[in-house]
């Protein structure tokens, strides 16, 4: 019995010496943070969505107080975001720059276009892609599984008829999407602009014609209807260069023999 308790009495010293050890420890190796970093933290989204060119929100607030980093970079936060992040530096607001959206560049739908193979591998884009680029007919189009929505921290995006459907009033522009997509069909465009391309097929225009009612089949008519020469044609593709004219784009656009532009009307 006395072992015991000898042996019990020693345990609880030692456990109270390596907690105040410990205690201690925290004491004279803690790193203090500057408050402006917390104050930051509190004003941003949390959304950790990389946007900013930083690894997530903290590193970010650390670049702006350490580094002086710009006060705008947080794209989901927008005007507000920067407005109170410079509060919190005591330096002048800087310009959030034009609002943008996320716009896919594919109207390949179910009904749109087809498959020519049966898939039974995992159901995610990038998995799909990388075994013979998918059983989707058009191998530059829209696979369907939803890869873009799942990497959308702000339900911008939902999945319907095979296609993501972008909410462009909950879009961010963070631009996760973007980098999610393994076939690089989605950009994103300034609000100011509502007519885009919706097909990114390399194909020639009879093997698109074959698979897809909407997309392009390199005609190029709209290059040749477009009164300011904002439509170019590269590789097959027109290529819009709306800082020329979105006026003439868009007459541009209404002459496509496949209706391959998407036209937002009403939107804005």
């Amino acid at each position: 019995m006395g072992i015991f308790i000898t042996a019990t009495v020693a345990m609880i010293v030692l456990g109270l010496m390596f907690g105040a050890g410990l205690a201690l420890a925290s004491r004279v190796f803690t790193v203090k943070t500057d408050e402006r970093v917390d104050a930051i933290l509190e004003v941003l989204p949390d959304t950790n969505c990389g946007a900013c060119g930083y690894g997530g929100c903290m590193a970010y607030a650390k670049a702006v107080v350490e580094k002086a980093e710009k006060t705008n970079l947080c794209v989901p936060g927008g005007a507000d975001t920067a407005k109170e992040v410079a509060q919190v530096m005591g330096v002048e607001a800087l310009d959030a720059g034009v609002k943008k959206r996320a716009v896919v560049h594919c109207q390949g739908s179910e009904s749109n276009c087809g498959e020519r193979c049966d898939y039974n591998g995992f159901q995610e884009c990038k998995a799909a892609h990388l075994i013979s680029a998918g059983p989707k007919a058009c191998t530059y189009g829209c696979l369907g599984y939803g890869a873009c929505a799942v990497a959308c921290p702000f339900d911008a995006i939902t999945m319907k008829s095979g296609l993501p459907r972008v909410d462009a009033e909950k879009c961010t522009a963070c631009g996760l999407c973007v980098k999610e997509c393994p076939r690089n069909l989605i950009s994103l465009l300034d609000m100011r602009y509502d007519t885009y391309l919706g097909c990114s097929s390399r194909d020639s225009g009879k093997a698109v014609k074959g698979i897809c009612k909407t997309g392009c089949i390199t005609c190029g008519v709209c290059a040749k209807k477009d009164p300011d020469g904002a439509i170019t044609m590269e590789n097959g593709l027109p290529v819009v260069d709306f800082e020329v004219s979105e006026e003439g784009f868009v007459t541009a656009a209404d002459a496509c023999p496949m209706n391959c532009f998407v036209v937002e009307k009403g939107r804005s």
